[in-house]
C-alpha cells in the first residue's frame, strides 16, 4: 500500500468553458449531443472538433447549416511555459469563423484568448479558458444559455458620465456591420470629453 508521500500529486487540469447559444435550440435541439454542465476530460494530443459529422466530430452540432467539420481546438505549449495553451482552427470551407473581431477563413488558425466570443451562422460561444498544470489532460465544460451572450455584452451600460458641455473624441465600440447581418466590427463612436472653460 502506497504511503501518503508516495502517492502522485493530483494536477489541476486546464479547462475550456463554453456558454453555448443558438436562437432555435428549443425547436431543433442543436446541442443535444453535448453533455451540458459536466466536465469532460481529453488527452492533450487529441484534436477536439465541432460540426455536424457524427462520425468524426467530438461535439456534434445538429444544424444543417453547420459544416461537416466547423472548427477544431488543439492544445499546445508555448516555449518556456509550463501551462497549456490552445489554438483554434476554422475547418469550414463555406463559413467564416468570427473570433471576437477577427474573421478566420478556411484553415486559418490562431491562439485561443483567455476569454473570447466565437460566432458562426446562428451559433454563439462565449469561451473562457482556465489555466491548469497538467500536460497530459485538459477538460471541456458546456453551459447552455437561453439568451445571446453577444447581446449581453452589447447592451452592458456605460459607466462613463456624460458632461453637459465638451468636445467629442473617437472611442472604439462594437457595432453591427452594414454589409453582413451576422458579422460585427469595431467602429469609431463619439464620446464627450470635458473642456476647461478657460482654455481657448
Amino acid at each position: 500500500m502506497a504511503t501518503f508521500d508516495e502517492t502522485e500529486t493530483e494536477e489541476m487540469l486546464a479547462c475550456i468553458r463554453m456558454k453555448v447559444y443558438h436562437p432555435h435550440h428549443n425547436d431543433k435541439q442543436v446541442f443535444r449531443s453535448i453533455s451540458l454542465f459536466k466536465r469532460q476530460k481529453h488527452k492533450t494530443d487529441e484534436v477536439v472538433s465541432f460540426g455536424r459529422d457524427i462520425k468524426t466530430c467530438t461535439y456534434v452540432l445538429w444544424d444543417a447549416r453547420a459544416s461537416r467539420v466547423q472548427f477544431a481546438l488543439q492544445a499546445f505549449r508555448q516555449f518556456n511555459s509550463s501551462e497549456l495553451s490552445f489554438e483554434i482552427k476554422n475547418m469550414s470551407r463555406k463559413t467564416k469563423l468570427i473570433l471576437d473581431n477577427m474573421e478566420l477563413s478556411y484553415l486559418n488558425k490562431m491562439e485561443l484568448p483567455s476569454k473570447c466570443m466565437l460566432r458562426f451562422g446562428d451559433f454563439q460561444f462565449l469561451v473562457e479558458r482556465e489555466a491548469g498544470e497538467s500536460l497530459e489532460y485538459f477538460e471541456t465544460y458546456f453551459e447552455l444559455t437561453p439568451t445571446s451572450p453577444l447581446q449581453e455584452i452589447l447592451i452592458a451600460p456605460s459607466l462613463q458620465p456624460i458632461p453637459e458641455q465638451g468636445i467629442t473624441s473617437p472611442r472604439l465600440s462594437l457595432s453591427p456591420s452594414p454589409s453582413l447581418n451576422s458579422s460585427w466590427h469595431f467602429s469609431r463612436a463619439e464620446t464627450a470629453e470635458e473642456v476647461d472653460e478657460n482654455e481657448s
